[in-house]
């Protein structure tokens, strides 16, 4: 049975707002964009379901537009805080399942929360500390990191002094801090046996801080660079 389109209304079309509304799109939703400029209602009309010039901040035109009906409302216009904060309120009183609204600075993400936006997003300041952490540790980008903590899950390679060994003998765990969720080896998936000596070309999916899991990249690139210095080049003394 195919999943049941979701409706989902987005308010501000400014290049966050647009890419939101045509990735929606994309992905086969009802996607309903409002802004109070024709301009970019104008270039999205014939990429979403409905697209419309609107004063925001006015209940009976968020009504009109069918706001009372969509699954989830998304308040994009980050900037322009006092639209932004009215708009956000109006939607969660005309009963919207679902109102995230997008803050520009901590003081607007705490009014954005009193007036009842059930999830609160700030883009600029998300992107920023991705990025400062991939600058830090440049694995970060391929790891999945979980909401709420230090915790990341990404996948590794079993490092040299692994290999010929089982998680029982190495006491995984305790030595490297990280959890095994997965194995792949042999073009396949496998739940983690603690029996099953490590391999060359093993893939382990693991979970565990950042701090855990960049001591055992660490110990990966410092390793890999010894077996380079160990190889004769042609020439060599």
């Amino acid at each position: 049975m195919e999943n049941r389109k979701k409706t989902f209304l987005i308010v501000g079309l400014g290049r966050f707002g647009t890419a939101l509304c045509e990735t929606l799109a994309s992905l086969g939703q009802n996607v309903i964009g409002v802004d109070g400029k024709a301009a970019p209602v104008m270039e999205l009309s014939d990429v979403i379901t409905v697209a419309a010039q609107m004063d925001v901040t006015d209940e009976a035109s968020l009504i009109k537009i069918g706001a009372r009906d969509v699954d989830v409302a998304v308040v994009t216009i980050g900037e322009a805080v006092e639209p932004s904060i009215l708009c956000t309120a109006l939607l969660v009183d005309l009963g919207v399942p679902l109102v995230i609204a997008r803050a520009a600075n901590k003081l607007h993400a705490k009014v954005l929360e009193r007036v009842g936006a059930h999830k609160v997003i700030s883009p600029e300041c998300d992107m920023g500390s991705r990025i400062g952490e991939t600058l830090v540790y440049p694995w970060y980008s391929t790891f999945t990191r979980i909401d709420g903590g230090d915790f990341v899950l990404g996948k590794i390679s079993p490092l040299p002094e692994m290999l010929g060994k089982d998680m029982a003998q190495l006491k995984f765990s305790q030595k490297y801090k990280v959890i095994v969720i997965l194995m792949e080896y042999g073009g396949r998936q496998h739940t983690p046996s603690p029996t099953r000596p490590f391999e060359k070309g093993d893939r382990l999916w693991v979970l565990g801080t950042i701090e855990d899991i960049n001591r055992i990249i660490e110990k990966e690139d410092q390793d890999r660079l010894m077996d380079m210095k160990e190889i004769n080049l042609p020439g060599a003394q």
